[in-house]
């Protein structure tokens, strides 16, 4: 088996400080590559006590990412880029402020659109090839209620990278791109979630969300999956969570009407489907 550090020798993950970011963080440094992290606050990565490079970028600032496309602070780009930083906004979509909206594209599907220009331009002389992982989420087969932003921007990313693998197969030592869509992990993502409903009518909906990251997968079980894919060096999808989320849920809902998959994600979320938007 090729050694992961000579194929992926330096890395950039944004979001890398927690959460699933950390883990492949982690999972990265296991493998001996060299880790930039990026941050809003640079201070949050020297705070991990993790081994890594930290490097500050505001991705919902576009100016901001424009500086740091324009002077990035390594000298030689890293082989692996990780676009993973997100975070999710909870509530009924006219409760959350058209500003609020426009950042969370920004920070999750432009930003990551602009750093995978960056990473994947080559002058045909770089070697080893580039690659990245675009985070997305099982959200863009199965959105996630009351996170219109989350869900939107998720499945932009997914798209982006479909794309990405018309342009860029892979194959040895070539450049590829890998949509990688977790399902419900055991992090803290709800406790990042901007508040906008958890506590009123909509509360019943939030528990239910919260139950079932709670009792997801272990987020440990992320990084092999992870660097299966990266090893094997083609562009395609990666599906990762417990075994329903990540491979039955999605062959039913290619089976089914789409009517019929609705109905069941309002059931699974505690939504009276007869209802409308009450709970």
């Amino acid at each position: 088996m090729k050694q992961f550090s000579k194929r992926f020798p330096t890395a950039f993950v944004t979001g890398g400080s927690s959460g699933l970011g950390r883990v492949l963080v982690e999972g990265l440094l296991s493998e001996g590559v060299e880790v930039w992290a990026g941050s809003r606050d640079a201070e949050r990565v020297k705070q991990t006590g993790l081994a890594v490079r930290p490097a500050e970028l505001d991705l919902g600032d576009p100016d901001a990412v424009d500086r740091f496309l324009a002077n990035p602070p390594w000298e030689k780009k890293p082989v692996l880029l990780i676009n993973n930083a997100g975070y999710g906004q909870f509530g009924e979509l006219c409760s959350v402020s058209a500003m609020d909206l426009e950042r969370q594209v920004t920070a999750m599907l432009t930003s990551a659109m602009k750093l995978c220009r960056l990473f994947l331009s080559t002058s045909g002389d770089s070697a080893p090839a580039p690659a990245v992982v675009n985070v997305s989420s099982l959200a863009v087969e199965f959105p996630l209620p009351y996170l219109h932003g989350y869900n939107a921007v998720k499945a932009g990313l997914s798209g982006f990278s479909r794309s990405l693998e018309i342009e860029f197969p892979g194959g040895e030592n070539r450049p590829f791109v890998l949509d990688l869509r977790p399902g419900d992990f055991r992090t803290g993502f709800n406790e990042a979630v901007l508040d906008s409903g958890k506590e009123n009518h909509l509360s019943a909906v939030w528990a239910a969300l919260d139950h079932h990251l709670q009792n997801g997968s272990d987020p440990s079980s992320l990084w092999p999956v992870v660097r299966k894919a990266l090893l094997n060096e083609r562009s395609k999808t990666v599906r990762a969570g417990t075994l329903f989320q990540a491979r039955v849920a999605p062959l039913l809902g290619r089976m089914f009407p789409e009517s019929w998959v609705a109905h069941f994600q309002k059931r699974y979320y505690g939504i009276r489907a007869t209802d409308g938007d009450k709970v």
